[in-house]
C-alpha cells in the first residue's frame, strides 16, 4: 500500500500514525499525526508532537510501522532550526541550474532572484514571472508641507521575504527557507519548459 493510500485509510479511521517527515525545520524527524484532508500532493494533518494542524507533502513522508527498522528522533520544539539558505546569493547558486534546466533567465543581486521568459529571439523579457525578495526594513511615504514626499516611521519588517508569481500574488514569509519553497515551486508550476 503506497503512503497516499495509507493516509486516506487513517483519515477514514481516524487513525493516529507514527511518520518521518524528511522536510520542514527537522527533516528526519519522527511526529505522531492525525490526516485530516489530502489535496494537490500534500496531507493536512494534526501532528500531535508539535501541537498544530500543518500540512505535509505525502513525498517527504515515511509511514513506520511496527515492522520498520527506520529509527527516528522524535521531533523537538526546541531543536535548532536547520537553515537550507543562508541569503538570496545561497540560493541562487544552489538552484541555478535547476532554474536554467527550467528554462528561465535568471537575474539576481543581493536582494533579489527574478525569473523571466524570454522571447522567440532569445532576449529575456523585462517583467519578472516569478521573483524572491529581502526587503528589511519599511516606511510610511508622507507629504511634507513643502509639497515632497517624505519617508517616515521607518522600522524593521517581520516578514522581510516576499514572493511573487506572475497571477499568484505577493506571500510574505519571515524566513528565507519557507520563502525559497514556495518561490521554487513557482518557479517549477509557471516554468517557460512546461508551456
Amino acid at each position: 500500500m503506497n503512503t497516499e493510500a495509507r493516509l486516506r485509510e487513517a483519515i477514514e479511521a481516524g487513525e493516529v500514525l507514527k511518520v518521518v517527515y524528511n522536510g520542514g525545520s527537522q527533516p528526519g524527524a519522527m511526529r505522531e499525526v492525525a490526516p485530516i484532508s489530502i489535496k494537490n500532493g500534500k496531507v493536512r494533518a494534526r501532528c500531535f508532537t508539535s501541537n498544530a494542524v500543518k500540512s505535509f507533502v505525502i513525498e517527504k513522508i515515511t509511514i513506520l510501522q511496527e515492522g520498520n527498522n527506520i529509527s527516528a528522533v522524535e521531533w523537538n520544539p526546541d531543536a535548532e532550526q536547520v537553515q537550507r539558505y543562508e541569503s538570496i546569493n545561497d540560493l541562487s547558486e544552489k538552484e541555478m541550474d535547476a532554474l536554467l534546466a527550467l528554462g528561465w533567465h535568471v537575474e539576481s543581486d543581493d536582494n533579489c532572484l527574478s525569473l523571466h521568459r524570454r522571447f522567440k529571439n532569445g532576449k529575456p523579457m523585462k517583467g519578472a514571472d516569478v521573483s524572491i525578495d529581502y526587503e528589511e526594513f519599511t516606511y510610511d511615504l508622507v507629504v511634507g508641507l513643502d509639497g515632497e514626499l517624505h519617508e517616515e516611521n521607518r522600522r524593521k519588517r517581520q516578514r522581510p521575504w516576499s514572493v511573487r508569481g506572475k497571477n499568484q500574488g505577493t506571500r510574505s514569509y519571515g524566513s528565507l527557507d519557507k520563502a525559497a519553497g514556495l518561490f521554487l515551486e513557482w518557479a517549477e508550476s509557471l516554468a517557460p519548459s512546461r508551456s
